[in-house]
């Protein structure tokens, strides 16, 4: 599964990518700006000129907040920001030199938020520590961290429940433009679901706009989706061990175990599995595979998952078209490896 950005979207591109063996498309909705439609409409076009049936999916972020328009920030610990929801007010409030960075959406989780608690960006390689929070804003203090703070950065929150709303209004508007448009997709994956409640609800409103026909893909990210994972797999047509947000979730420690017992779980209920983020991420910087990253993709193809999903292997990358190449080559003869030893076993 390759995800489309802007180092691959261009439609060539993508023949090409089909023919290096994506069978799959993940359109990363999160990102607002991105022109989804006509991207979809490239996906389909890609796969006409290829010959090749392809699925393309749309993964919804949830009602999770995420960084607004800003200029790349590199911060330091110590330093001090405020996260402020434009939507609420028109401008941050000084905050004695604290930088501010927009937050659209952080209105509605400030009730399930409190001081002391922690707020992680960029799977938890950027960490603060929450002030005290006021009308549409909050303080923080960044406590770890070297990459920068970026537009469209996610949070995560380990310390807060923080329930998500699995579609939003930005989300409805999307879906009927592509239903407009003539090019529905084949999956909607659900972000930070917490329950089968939430997979229910997200058929039921995938069903309104685009038919029965579309798919559900369940995205496993929190610990209460484990906690009742075989009754969400029951309910969904397929899940994805995205492990970004579960790594953070479960501790990293736990998160190979996580993959492992979900995967085994998926195809016990006879469903879809993708493991997801970070797989060649080396690679596709460097052009050189780490030795772990092959041995990641032998893992995968040994548990029997369904698919890998690329991510910024194929975004922000100077090396999409190799990066599933690999991909492909390496999980293709893992599988007939282990095919052939359980023949023979």
């Amino acid at each position: 599964m390759a995800t489309i950005g802007p180092t691959l979207e261009k439609e060539d591109d993508l023949v090409r990518a089909i023919a290096a063996g994506a069978r799959w498309f993940r359109l990363p909705c999160g990102y607002r700006q991105r022109p989804h439609v006509e991207n979809s409409r490239s996906v389909r076009a890609a796969a006409a000129r290829a010959g090749v049936p392809v699925q393309l999916l749309l993964d919804l972020p949830s009602s999770r907040p995420r960084t607004g328009t800003m200029q790349e920030l590199r911060l330091t610990p110590g330093n001090e920001v405020l996260f402020w929801d434009p939507g609420a007010i028109a401008e941050p409030p000084a905050a004695n030199g604290a930088i501010p960075v927009p937050l659209p959406g952080l209105e509605d989780i400030l009730p399930r938020i409190e001081a002391g608690q922690r707020m992680w960006f960029c799977d938890g390689r950027l960490r603060f520590v929450l002030g005290k929070p006021g009308p549409g804003h909050i303080s923080a203090r960044m406590a770890e961290g070297t990459v920068p703070l970026k537009a469209s950065n996610a949070l995560f929150l380990p310390d807060s429940p923080s329930p998500f709303t699995a579609i939003t209004s930005a989300d409805r508007t999307l879906l009927q433009s592509l239903a407009a448009s003539g090019v529905p997709p084949d999956w909607i994956a659900l972000s930070l679901i917490a329950s089968v409640e939430d997979v229910r609800q997200g058929r039921a409103e995938v069903r309104e706009i685009l038919g029965p026909g579309v798919r559900i893909m369940a995205k496993f990210e929190t610990v209460p989706a484990i906690n009742c994972a075989d009754e969400i797999l029951a309910e969904s047509d397929g899940m994805m061990v995205a492990r970004g947000d579960l790594g953070l979730a479960v501790g990293y420690v736990r998160l190979p175990e996580a993959q492992e017992r979900l995967v085994e779980a998926a195809r016990r209920h006879g469903k879809i599995a993708v493991v997801a983020t970070q797989v060649l991420e080396t690679f596709a910087e460097t052009g050189i595979p780490q030795r772990a990253e092959l041995t990641d993709l032998s893992v995968i193809a040994r548990q029997r998952a369904d698919a890998v999903m690329l991510g910024k292997e194929t975004v922000y990358s100077p090396r999409p078209i190799e990066s599933i190449q690999l991909a492909t080559d390496v999980l293709t003869h893992e599988t007939r490896r282990f095919e052939a030893a359980s023949r023979a076993g």
